[in-house]
């Protein structure tokens, strides 16, 4: 049998595909179909990215912290940074407890807690407002501003009777 052949008949779903992944003579992918279905079949899923997969680490008063970015915020509460940047503009969230002057002109970087995040998740998964699949829940007519509000305060009280 010859390699055009043997190719082939991977690609036919003859044979067990090994490692070409590629049509013979070509550049292009070979993707898997489902003969049943006919539809493609997803190859292995990518590993998911967890929010807190790379936290910044920053020195604050000798001690180093971790924090997370506002990207980092926006991936665990399932929304864009954009969305986070105007809760915090509205007052819907109040505006973060770290900065750090950025490196660039487009302006400093906002810093949350590890605790402050899963407080905001926790209570978005308790106002309802986490996992959103269009059902146009209004944020206004919840609770979590007033409670995310009260959540900073409780923190930045308890780091002043840690710090002294």
């Amino acid at each position: 049998m010859s390699r055009w052949e043997r190719e082939f008949a991977v690609i036919a779903g003859g044979q067990s595909r090994q490692a070409p992944g590629y049509y013979p003579g070509s550049s292009r992918r070979i993707r898997s179909i489902d003969p049943q279905t006919m539809r493609l079949v997803e190859p292995t899923s990518k590993p998911e990215v967890l929010w807190d997969s790379k936290p910044r680490v920053y020195r604050v008063g000798g001690v180093l912290h971790e924090f997370y970015s506002i990207g980092h915020l926006s991936m665990a509460l399932n929304r864009q940074p954009v969305t986070i940047r105007k809760w915090e503009r509205t007052g819907i969230i109040p505006a973060p407890t770290f900065v750090v002057r950025g490196k660039t002109e487009r302006g400093n970087r906002r810093l949350y807690t590890r605790a402050q995040i899963e407080g905001m998740i926790r209570i978005a998964e308790e106002e309802g407002i986490l996992h959103h699949e269009g059902e146009g829940i209004q944020i206004s007519a919840t609770k979590f501003s007033e409670r995310v509000a009260q959540l900073f305060e409780d923190l930045s009280a308890s780091e002043g009777v840690d710090a002294a």
